[in-house]
């Protein structure tokens, strides 16, 4: 077996390897659907495009890289782009809670109910 197909034959080990990890996050509701969708999809990307590595060597050869070192650029600018991704979606989340906040705390004084009014054994 040539080292080219053991290197494909690695990527796709690793790419299942990973997929099966979210798979088990994503059973423990650690991920929601959307990420284990979107996790799921690069692990099958990772699987199939695994023997791409043959035409891969060729252009890392052109750029005077090694395969490895191409394949770490691309999955850098993958994981970079996630993390944006992540960094909108969280922001969002964040000027939603800021959003809920003031809108309770609004509520909460055009009701004229204070936190101090409420004792703790009181049953709603």
């Amino acid at each position: 077996m040539s080292d080219r197909a053991i290197f494909a034959l690695e990527i796709a080990l690793v790419a299942f390897g990973f997929a099966v990890h979210v798979a088990r996050l994503s059973r423990k509701r650690a991920l929601s659907f959307k990420y284990t969708v979107g996790w799921i999809s690069i692990c099958l990307f990772g699987i199939f495009a695994s023997p791409l590595v043959f035409l891969i060597t060729p252009l890392a050869n052109s750029l005077r890289l090694t395969p490895t070192a191409l394949l770490i650029a691309i999955s850098t600018v993958a994981v970079a782009v996630i993390l944006v991704q992540l960094s909108v979606s969280i922001s969002g989340n964040q000027r939603k809670m800021e959003t809920l906040v003031r809108e309770n705390a609004i509520l909460r004084e055009s009701l004229g109910v204070s936190i101090k009014d409420k004792k703790p054994n009181d049953a709603d």
